[in-house]
């Protein structure tokens, strides 16, 4: 069944029944192509990420970086495109997501390191009440990571961002596993976040994260 506002569409072309089925059409073909914007069927088939400190999976169709593959320590993907709208506002939409290995003694220093990256692009214009907020999440592992969230505007780039970072800490290695999942857009009211689900899509990753 069409949405109501599309329905109305529908029914202003009665008096004309080629441009009435050619509307019905291009209608369902929107709603469609809306609905699979928010499609998690990109998890069903995962690819393992290994190594001798951690283990997390994430979409196969995922694409590797590979020139940040120097070590262990880092990884990248690509995920512009995956279960998410190619563009948006006649802008196009991206997404990646970073790993890094951060030694330091206790979780907080990877804490403030990850605030301080935050927040601190000069051009960068926030909402009232949205300089980040942070949570706890309990991983494959057992270990309690923080997660924060955050979202921005940055005037030299003319584009919207949301971010979901992930601070993993393993006591056993002295260090902290930092998963930062950022998606750039253009839309300045943000409803692209909660219509994508791009909280959800981030979590959906982080809760399949282990450490060795």
């Amino acid at each position: 069944m069409l949405p109501d506002r599309l329905n109305v569409l529908v029914n202003k072309t009665h008096y004309n029944p080629g441009m009435r089925a050619v509307c019905i059409l291009m209608l369902l073909y929107i709603s469609i192509t809306a609905q699979g914007q928010n499609d998690t069927s990109v998890f069903s088939k995962e690819q393992e990420v290994t190594t001798s400190d951690y283990v997390f999976y994430v979409p196969e169709l995922w694409k590797k970086v590979p020139q940040i593959d120097i070590s262990s320590k880092d990884r990248k993907f690509e995920i512009t495109g995956v279960g998410l709208p190619a563009e948006f506002n006649r802008a196009p939409v991206t997404a990646t997501l970073t790993l890094r290995k951060y030694e330091c003694p206790k979780i907080s220093a990877a804490e403030d390191y990850v605030i301080s990256e935050i927040t601190s692009y000069p051009d960068r214009v926030t909402e009232a009440g949205h300089n980040y907020t942070s949570d706890t999440l309990k991983i494959l592992s057992g270990e309690m990571a923080t997660f924060f969230s955050t979202r921005y505007f940055r005037r030299t780039k003319i584009y919207n961002y949301s971010r979901f970072d992930l601070i993993a800490y393993s006591a056993k290695r002295k260090a902290a596993y930092m998963f930062t999942i950022t998606f750039q857009y253009r839309d300045p009211t943000y409803k692209f976040e909660a219509e994508n689900k791009l909280k959800e899509y981030a979590l959906r990753v982080f809760n399949e994260v282990l450490l060795r």
